[in-house]
C-alpha cells in the first residue's frame, strides 16, 4: 500500500484549541513520532491568521470537512468553550458527514498523541477515541497510585503458545515517548495481541499496542521488562521490539540524569563544553550606579515616572515577564523611590537603584528558597528601569575564584570580558543560542546553558553543567562527577592544539578554515588550532559598554592586542556593526519600528562619517604589520561601497599627512547579508575585493525569521534550500573570492552543504574548527 493510500485509511484528527501556537506545537510533537501517516487538521485561534485567543465554529467546520473519510474523524478540544464551538460546527454539517464524527473528552496534548498512535495503526474511530480518553492514565497512576483503580490484565488466548522476551532498559530516560511509540506501532501492525510488563510488577501487564498504557508503566533505566506475544511471527516481533527498546541483557550502570524538575526541561545548551564548580549568583545590576543628587526634585520624579511607564510598555509585549510588571506596580517600591527623590534629593537613577537594592536584599533574607529566587526578578526589573533612565551600570567581569555564574540575561559587553580561567561556565535564566553573548562564549570556550529557572539553584553551592546538551546537576555527588569526567576529557581533547586550517577536497581544491574572533583569547585559540587566518574580527563588542566614543588610540590598542597572536596570517576586520540588537549611546540612530531593517551596519556608519573615519584610521594603524583586510557590514547597494571607499581613502590621507605609520593599500570587501546583494552580485564586481557571506542575517532576512526569537527557530536555518541557493548564486556571480563567516560555517551538519555550494573558505568560532575539519575531511 502506498503512503497516500495508508493515510486515506486512517481516522482523521481535528485539533481545536484557543491557541494556534499550542495546536501547531501539538501537531509537531505528533509528527515527530508518527510521521505523515495520520491525517490532521488544525482549527485554532481567532481573528486574522488565528493570532487571537479563541475558537471559530466555521474554522472547525472547514477542518472537519477537509478530513471527511469513511474511517471517520475525531475532534479533540482544549477547553470548555471549544466544545461549544465544536457543537455549533457539528450542527452545520450534513447528516452523512456528521455521522462519521466523534468528539473526545480526553486531554488535549496527551489525548491527541494517544489518538494519533492508534490512528496510525489503522484503529477504528471508537478505538481511537478510547485511546484519547485514556491519555491521562499515565499521570493519574503516577500521581495517585494508591487510589488507582485495579487495572485489567489482558490475556493471550489460552490456545496460543506464548513467547516471552526479557530485557533491561538501557536508555537513561527510561521507556520514554519515542521508543514507546515505536513499540506501539509495531504492535498495532499485527493482528495478534502482544503485551508488556515490568519485572517488578509482573501482574500489571498491558497491551503493547496502547501508547498510553505503555507509558503508564513508568519504566526507568535499569528496569527489567517482559515482552509477551504469540503467533507464527512472534520471534520476529520480539526481536524488532527489543531493537526499538535498545536491548541490553545486563543491568546498565546508572548514568547521571538532569535535575528531576519540570523547570529544567526547558534549559538548552548554547555553548558546548563541560564545567563543574562553585555556583555564584552574579549580581550584574546596580552595584556601581553612582549616588548623585538632583536640583529639581519635581523634574527628577517626572523623569522616573516616565521611565517606569516606558518599561511597562516594554513588559506588556512579553507575557512571560508579567511578574515583573506586577512588581513595577508595587506601591511600596514606588513610594520608597519617590520618598528618596523628594526628601533626600537623590536623582531618579540613584533613588531607584537604592530602592531595588534594599527590596532585593530583604527577599534574599527569606527562608523560603523559592521566594528568595524572586530577588532575581527585582534586580532584572531594576536594570530595565535604569536603562530607560539612560543609565547603564558598569558591569564588571567576575573577579573572584573560578566559578560557574548564574545570570539573569548575559550582555555581550560582559561576556566579552569573561576570562575562561575565572568563569568556568555560565547558566542564564534567559538568553538565546543565537545571541551575541552566546557567540562570544562559544568563541572563548566557556560552556553556556540558557533558559534555566533559578529556583532550582536557590540552595545550590556547587553545580555541574553540559553546555552542549543543556543538562545541569546541582550539588552532584561523587558518582555523577566521576561519570561526567569522561565528557570533560573528550571536550578537552577536541580543543587541544592541532592543524585544522586546510582540507584538500576530492576535486583537488583546497578548503580553508578561518576563525571568527572578538578578543585576544579567541585569537590565541585560533592560532593554537591552526586556523588559516581571521575571517571576521568583530569590533562592535569593544564599543557596547562605552558611554562615549573611544578615541583613535584606544581603538588602535584594542585591535593590536587582538591581532597579535595571528601575526603573519591574513586578518579581516569588520567595521563597526552598530544598530538593531547592538545599540550605541554615542550613535543616536533614533527609535525604529523595525531596527533589524533600519539604520545599522554600513548604513549607520555612513550617517556618522566622522566616527567611521576614526575607526578606519585605528584599523590602518593597528594593521601596519599585518595582512589587514577591511570588511563592511550590512551592504545593500554598490553606491554605499563607493562612499565607503572615499572615506577610507580620506583616512589614509589623514594618517599620511600626520606622519603615522599604517597599512596601505588594504583590500576592502563586503558582507553579503541582504538578499538583494546575492541577487545583484554582478553589480559589485570590480568594486569589492572580496565577499563574505553573513549567514546569520542572510538567513533571517531570507526566511523572515528573527534570529533572536527562540519560538521561530523551527522555521529553518542556513541549511534551508533558499539560503543555500543564494550562497550558490553568489559564488557563481562574483569575480571576487566568496567566503562565509556566519555561525553556519561552524556547524558540522551545515558546513558540507556550504562546500557543495562552491564556498572554499569557512570562518567560525575557533573551538569549532576541529569538529568541522573532522566532518568535512572524514577523519
Amino acid at each position: 500500500m502506498s503512503t497516500a493510500e495508508s493515510r486515506m485509511n486512517t481516522v482523521g484528527l481535528v485539533l481545536v484549541s484557543h491557541s494556534r501556537a499550542l495546536a501547531m506545537a501539538t501537531e509537531t510533537l505528533i509528527r515527530q513520532v508518527t510521521g505523515s501517516n495520520v491525517r490532521m487538521a488544525i482549527a485554532a485561534g481567532a481573528g486574522d491568521e488565528g493570532a487571537d485567543l479563541g475558537t471559530d465554529a466555521l474554522q472547525i467546520l472547514a477542518a472537519i470537512e477537509s478530513l471527511d473519510d469513511p474511517m471517520g474523524t475525531l475532534v479533540l478540544m482544549d477547553m470548555g468553550s471549544a466544545l461549544l464551538s465544536t457543537e455549533t460546527a457539528l450542527g452545520l454539517l450534513s447528516e452523512p458527514v456528521r455521522a462519521r464524527v466523534l468528539m473526545s473528552s480526553g486531554p488535549f496534548v496527551e489525548g491527541a498523541m494517544a489518538a494519533a498512535m492508534a490512528a496510525s495503526g489503522g484503529a477504528a474511530l471508537s478505538e481511537v477515541r478510547q485511546e484519547a480518553e485514556n491519555g491521562l492514565r499515565m499521570k493519574q497512576q503516577q500521581l495517585a497510585p494508591d487510589n488507582a483503580t485495579a487495572k485489567e490484565n489482558p490475556q493471550i488466548p489460552a490456545d496460543s503458545p506464548e513467547h516471552q522476551l526479557s530485557l533491561y532498559l538501557a536508555d537513561p530516560a527510561g521507556l520514554h515517548l519515542r521508543p514507546a511509540a515505536a513499540l506501539a506501532k509495531l504492535a498495532l501492525a499485527r493482528s495478534t495481541p502482544s503485551f508488556i510488563a515490568a519485572a517488578k510488577h509482573p501482574d500489571n501487564r498491558v497491551s503493547a499496542s496502547s501508547l498510553t498504557a505503555i507509558l503508564g508503566l513508568d519504566l526507568r533505566q535499569g528496569d527489567e521488562i517482559h515482552l509477551q506475544t504469540s503467533g507464527p511471527d512472534a520471534d520476529a516481533f520480539l526481536d524488532r521490539a527489543a531493537a526499538c527498546l535498545q536491548e541490553d541483557q545486563h543491568p546498565p550502570a546508572k548514568m547521571p540524569v538532569p535535575v528531576e524538575n519540570e523547570a529544567t526541561k526547558h534549559s538548552q545548551g548554547a555553548a558546548p563544553g563541560f564545567a563543574q564548580g562553585p555556583l555564584i549568583i552574579h549580581d550584574e545590576l546596580l552595584t556601581t550606579v553612582p549616588r548623585s543628587y538632583c536640583d529639581d526634585c519635581a523634574e527628577a520624579l517626572h523623569t522616573f515616572l516616565e521611565a517606569v511607564a516606558e518599561v511597562r510598555r516594554q513588559l506588556s509585549d512579553h507575557p512571560i515577564l508579567e511578574a515583573q510588571n506586577v512588581l513595577l506596580s508595587d506601591p511600596a517600591l514606588l513610594k520608597k523611590t519617590t520618598t528618596l527623590i523628594q526628601n533626600e534629593h537623590l536623582d531618579a537613577a540613584s533613588a531607584w537603584a537604592q530602592s531595588i537594592s534594599q527590596a532585593a536584599s530583604q527577599i534574599d533574607a527569606l527562608s523560603d528558597p523559592i521566594l528568595r529566587a524572586r530577588s532575581a526578578d527585582l534586580r532584572d526589573l531594576g536594570n530595565r528601569v535604569l536603562q530607560a533612565l539612560g543609565v547603564t551600570a558598569d558591569l564588571q567581569p567576575w573577579q573572584g575564584p573560578p566559578a560557574i555564574l548564574l545570570v539573569n540575561e548575559l550582555l555581550p559587553s560582559v561576556a566579552l570580558r569573561f576570562d575562561p580561567e575565572q568563569v568556568l561556565g555560565v547558566i542564564d535564566r534567559h538568553g538565546s543560542a543565537n545571541s551575541h553573548a552566546a557567540i562570544l562564549l562559544r568563541g572563548s570556550g566557556i560552556p553556556y546553558v540558557i533558559n534555566a529557572d533559578p529556583v532550582i539553584f536557590a540552595n545550590t553551592q556547587y553545580v555541574a553543567m553540559d553546555g552542549k546538551t543543556g543538562e545541569l546537576w546541582p550539588d552532584p555527588d561523587a558518582r555523577i562527577l566521576e561519570t561526567l569526567h569522561d565528557r570533560e576529557q573528550m571536550h578537552q581533547d577536541q580543543n587541544s592544539a592541532g592543524s585544522y586550517g586546510q582540507i584538500t577536497l576530492s576535486d583537488g581544491s583546497t578548503l580553508e578554515l578561518w576563525a571568527n574572533v572578538a578578543s585576544t583569547a579567541e585569537a590565541a585559540a585560533a592560532r593554537r588550532l591552526g586556523a588559516t587566518g581571521i575571517g571576521l574580527l568583530r569590533t562592535e563588542f569593544f564599543f557596547l559598554d562605552q558611554q562615549t566614543l573611544p578615541d583613535e588610540e584606544s581603538q588602535c590598542q584594542f585591535l593590536r592586542q587582538v591581532m597579535a597572536p595571528m601575526q603573519g596570517l591574513p586578518i579581516v576586520v569588520r567595521a563597526l556593526d552598530a544598530g538593531a540588537d547592538k545599540p550605541l549611546t554615542f550613535m543616536a540612530l533614533g527609535a525604529e519600528a523595525n531596527p533589524a531593517l533600519g539604520r545599522r551596519g554600513l548604513r549607520a556608519l555612513l550617517a556618522y562619517p566622522d566616527i567611521f573615519a576614526l575607526q578606519l584610521r585605528a584599523m590602518l594603524r593597528a594593521g601596519r604589520d599585518h595582512d589587514l583586510r577591511i570588511m563592511l557590514p550590512m551592504v545593500t547597494n554598490p553606491e554605499e561601497l563607493r562612499s565607503a571607499r572615499m572615506i577610507l581613502e580620506q583616512a589614509h590621507q589623514q594618517l599620511e599627512a600626520a606622519g603615522l605609520a599604517h597599512r596601505w593599500p588594504v583590500p576592502l570587501g563586503i558582507m553579503a547579508e541582504v538578499p538583494a546583494v546575492a541577487l545583484c552580485m554582478k553589480q559589485f564586481n570590480g568594486l569589492s575585493d572580496f565577499v563574505s557571506i553573513g549567514s546569520n542575517d542572510l538567513t533571517q532576512y531570507t526566511l523572515a525569521s528573527d534570529r533572536s526569537n527562540a519560538l521561530l527557530q523551527t522555521l529553518g536555518n542556513a541549511a534551508h534550500p533558499a539560503v543555500l541557493e543564494l550562497c550558490r548564486k553568489m559564488v557563481q556571480d562574483s569575480h571576487a573570492p566568496v567566503s562565509i563567516c556566519g555561525e553556519a560555517a561552524g556547524d558540522p551538519q551545515i558546513a558540507p552543504l556550504l562546500v557543495d555550494c562552491g564556498i572554499r573558505r569557512l570562518s567560525m568560532a575557533p573551538l569549532r574548527l576541529s569538529n568541522v575539519y573532522k566532518r568535512v575531511s572524514g577523519t
